[in-house]
């Protein structure tokens, strides 16, 4: 009998980001947010889904699904697990390539050493809006040119900061743009995007929208458009506990598994279960590096093999 019990948790909301926000329950589990403020987080159903109800909050969607109980309930308290393991695919062709590159095609083990940290804004670029063929060329602000200035800024930063340090974990996307009125006869007045930049280092991505915002102002003046950021989180990013990643070697090591010790550049609910607990995680490869799709996917050989090296880790750590 193990002399610690093994639980197994599901979370809620880790990848949806209806609400603007991501692991919205293990960032309440962790007491990375506050549960009054997560229960006013904004449903942005309706900005992609003209058929979505509008003025929502995660409350009113919660308690309709019959989720009533209070959210200031939920967080654990500090050391609450003695350790916390997740199992999850690379979400990269890291894995993948490594084992291709092995000459038995072995499959190659990810163990994660610290887990990067997202901060995501949202941007409104207003412009002047008008008839495409009417408004000609000196007299616009184009609101959608603005952006496009924006997310270029946002990529050579980015790429700046890695050729600086020599690396390559600060990552920034822009993944949604709104422009409104959104005709193809209308210049833009009006456009909303969403930053999502991540790095291992708290400083040096600080250091890359310090660099965004002085290319902000400057389009501001020469494009004459007014450009809004609206912070929406900025979490920081968690460090494996020693033993654990010790722990996780030693078992791949009495299994004969080729495992490399790796960073995860996307961030799980682990990164906020660290706040009640020590963790670590472990990567199975996935095909081509590809995730959130229908054509994501592990070979069972892959998923058997985490799933038995999870299981000997756990039955280690709970014997402590």
């Amino acid at each position: 009998m193990p002399r610690r019990s093994i639980e197994t948790l599901i979370f809620t909301s880790e990848e949806p980001t209806r609400f603007g926000i991501g692991c919205i329950g293990s960032r309440l589990l962790g007491g990375v947010i506050d549960p009054a403020a997560a229960d006013q987080l904004h449903d942005r159903l309706a900005e992609t889904d003209p058929t979505a109800p509008e003025g929502l909050t995660l409350r009113d969607v919660r308690t309709a699904a019959g989720f009533t109980g209070s959210l200031a309930t939920v967080k654990l308290p500090a050391d609450y697990y003695h350790a916390w393991v997740e199992l999850h695919i690379e979400q990269g062709p890291l894995l993948e390539r490594d084992g291709r590159a092995s000459q038995n095609e072995e499959i190659v083990l990810g163990i994660v050493t610290n887990i990067a940290a997202p901060a995501s804004y949202r941007y409104i670029i207003e412009g002047f809006g008008g008839h495409a063929g009417a408004l000609l060329m000196p007299d616009r602000s184009d609101a959608l040119c603005a952006a496009a200035e924006l997310i270029l800024a946002v990529e050579r930063h980015t790429l700046a900061a890695n050729a600086a340090s020599h690396g390559v974990d600060s990552v920034a996307t822009v993944g949604t743009v709104a422009a409104h009125p959104g005709a193809v006869n209308s210049v833009p007045s009006r456009v909303t995007l969403m930053l999502d930049i991540r790095d291992t280092n708290v400083a040096r991505r600080d250091a890359t929208m310090n660099a965004l915002h002085a290319d902000i102002r400057e389009i501001e003046a020469r494009r004459h458009v007014a450009i809004t950021e609206d912070p929406i989180n900025a979490d920081i990013p968690a460090r494996s506990d020693q033993h654990i990643l010790d722990t996780l070697e030693d078992v791949c090591k009495q299994e004969a598994v080729p495992y490399k010790k790796m960073v995860s550049r996307a961030y799980h609910d682990s990164n906020f279960m660290a706040r009640v607990a020590p963790i670590a995680m472990l990567f199975i490869p996935c095909r081509a590096g590809v995730s959130h799709r229908p054509d994501e996917y592990a070979t069972p050989g892959s998923i058997a093999l985490g799933t038995r090296i999870l299981a000997r880790t756990l039955a280690v750590l709970a014997n402590e």
